[in-house]
């Protein structure tokens, strides 16, 4: 029986390697093309599970009745992904996206979001739905539309002991007010640094991650657990008016470097929810997450996030365990 839902976008994905993002009006040389599985539910999805194991996640998503659909299916079953609630839509086609990746890892990403723009929130009000949010004791929402997330949420929340988990990804280009709602609904939010700028209501950079993960706290007040991502600085998690940096891993100790960060907020997102369920604390949790998001920006692929026993062996190296020793927890 799953033990997580997990709720967003099913794409395919066409990844463009270069040495450096173009501008606008330039024509510049790809490296190297490769067309992989992604999309943040489903890359989300997959996180969870490689941590979680057989049949502990369950994924909510609308693919289209195409070749793209039957691929997703069968690679989500391979990786032990419930795909009992994946939706068809008649008429739109499966989500791609296009990504440009240049030679430090840093991307730019083109999403045609299609039949995941199709679902709609009756569905979680259907049987199959409602037995679903029913038996998991964990939904994340990543990026489906805002009345589906709403609607999903709602119904979480009417559950007693549900961890919700919300990434609002793009939605948060609607500024606080059209989500500070459905916010006061969520036991964690994550975010990354634009993503939290634009809930601070500050386009530009005088307010950066730190500070605005500490501002978005304190609005939710009420014990919410605020993660925002930092990139290479790691992330910051605030809550209860106290704050706790998370360092990053400097993967050259290790003797790896960065080839993409495509996929990395997922695989975060997916190992926090994954370690949380398996009764780790928040900080240690966190901490596991970001070491699995790094291992991840060593992989081309979307999906390149690491199971289980890579996380742990690399948490049982005595560099990283100090690293996780010096964590430090403050009030805001």
């Amino acid at each position: 029986m799953p033990s997580m839902l997990v709720c967003g976008a099913i794409n395919w994905d066409t990844i463009v390697f270069v040495d450096e993002l173009p501008k606008a009006g330039q024509e510049i040389h790809a490296r190297e093309i490769i067309s992989v599985p992604g999309g943040k539910g489903a890359n989300t999805a997959v996180a969870a599970a490689r941590i979680l194991g057989a049949y502990q996640v369950q994924i909510l998503g609308m693919l289209g009745l195409d070749d793209l659909a039957e691929r997703h299916n069968a690679i989500l079953k391979r990786e032990g992904i419930d795909t009992s609630c994946l939706l068809r839509h008649k008429e739109a086609g499966s989500g791609q996206a296009y990504v440009i990746v240049d030679k430090k890892g840093e991307n730019m990403i083109l999403t045609y979001k299609a039949a995941n723009q199709m679902i709609a929130p009756d569905v979680i009000n259907n049987r199959m739905m409602q037995d679903a949010i029913k038996q998991v004791s964990t939904i994340v929402i990543i990026d489906p539309p805002l009345d589906v997330a709403s609607a999903l949420l709602e119904q979480g929340r009417q559950n007693d002991n549900k961890t919700l988990i919300w990434s609002p990804s793009l939605l948060t280009s609607h500024g606080l007010s059209a989500l500070y709602e459905h916010m006061k609904l969520i036991d964690w939010i994550t975010l990354n640094e634009q993503e939290a700028r634009a809930l601070t209501g500050s386009s530009t950079t005088a307010i950066d991650g730190m500070r605005a993960c500490v501002m978005l706290s304190k609005k939710l007040g009420g014990g919410k657990r605020v993660v925002v991502t930092l990139g290479r600085k790691g992330c910051i998690l605030c809550w209860n008016e106290k704050k706790a940096l998370i360092p990053s891993l400097d993967l050259a100790q290790f003797g790896l470097k960065p080839v993409s960060s495509v996929g990395a907020g997922d695989t975060l997102l997916g190992a926090l929810s994954a370690f949380k369920i398996k009764g780790f604390d928040d900080i240690e949790s966190l901490f596991m997450a970001n070491v699995a998001a790094a291992l991840k920006t060593t992989k081309q692929e979307t999906r390149g996030s690491p199971n289980y026993d890579e996380i742990k062996n690399m948490m049982d190296d005595k560099r990283v365990r100090t690293l996780f020793s010096q964590i430090v927890i403050e009030v805001q």
